[in-house]
């Protein structure tokens, strides 16, 4: 038994609400381009137990955005003033 085209549907897309999932996210090195650092600080980063979050996908890493901002200014560091103090 052979299917006619009109009876083979395709699969039901994903309903991502019309938004690719990989827009909030920059490639690497594009990452570190913006922020002025080269590819592998940025790797630094990310291996890092408290790293830089990331995701790979087809081979490529990504960087999202919004979460890569919240890890950057959670890594703010303020100087000790009782040190200071002198």
């Amino acid at each position: 038994m052979t299917l006619s085209s009109t009876e083979v549907s395709a699969p039901p897309a994903a309903n991502n609400n019309g938004r690719d999932i990989l827009a909030d996210c920059v490639e690497q090195h594009q990452f570190a381009r913006i922020h002025h650092i080269t590819a592998r600080t940025v790797a630094r980063y990310r291996n890092r137990a408290d790293g830089l979050p990331w995701l790979q996908f087809g081979g490529r890493i990504y960087i999202p955005v919004r979460e890569a901002s919240d890890w950057l200014k959670a890594q703010v560091r303020h100087p000790n003033k009782r040190r200071s103090a002198a």
